[in-house]
């Protein structure tokens, strides 16, 4: 199996890590967004590991939020922080391109306010190692506000989807399929 389509799977696993959440370039409604971040960085592991056999899997992102403005509203940056399943997961299964709706999390924010988060993750077969993000903020923060964007993530090196080399580690970074900083928005 293509080693970016296995890419591609996982990195939409991770998204059940709303790191995507973070991520965007504004507002459903066109109007100018209450935060905008220059930067997430973040790791995501999966547990067991994707293979091509599909497993539940547990996954669990951090990430860390910076250059956001106006930091009077946040401090200027924040930490993210998710765990979910995925059920039936395997590294065929988003290959050519899926969807994961529903993927919950928390972003901190230095001020020490926070924001519950719900978003949607979509690949594609064209870009099997970015996901484009939806969603909204639930609670606290800047609730009801819509969020959006795009993340890439890198898979640690020696991972192939084989029983004896899972996909358990990835890493990821605020930008689309052509190396492009995709700010955080929301």
């Amino acid at each position: 199996m293509n080693r970016r389509k296995i890419a591609g799977f996982a990195f939409a696993l991770t998204l059940a890590a709303p790191v995507g959440l973070m991520l965007g370039n504004g507002s459903a409604t066109g109007a100018t967004p209450p935060q905008k971040c220059g930067s997430l960085k973040g790791s995501a592991t999966l547990s067991p590991g994707l293979t091509t056999t599909p497993k539940n899997q547990t996954v669990t992102a951090n990430g860390t939020l910076a250059s956001c403005a106006p930091s009077t509203k946040t401090g200027g940056s924040g930490t993210m922080h998710t765990q979910t399943v995925i059920k039936n997961a395997s590294c065929g299964g988003l290959a050519s391109g899926t969807t994961i709706s529903g993927l919950k999390g928390s972003i901190k924010w230095k001020n020490g306010k926070t924001s519950g988060v719900t978003i949607n993750a979509k690949t594609t077969s064209n870009a099997p190692t970015t996901a484009t993000l939806t969603g909204k903020v639930t609670s606290g923060l800047f609730v009801n506000t819509a969020v959006s964007g795009k993340i890439t993530f890198t898979l640690k090196s020696g991972q192939n989807c084989s029983p004896t080399a899972p996909v358990k580690n990835l890493t990821f970074v605020n930008k689309d399929q052509n190396g492009k900083i995709v700010p955080f928005v929301l």
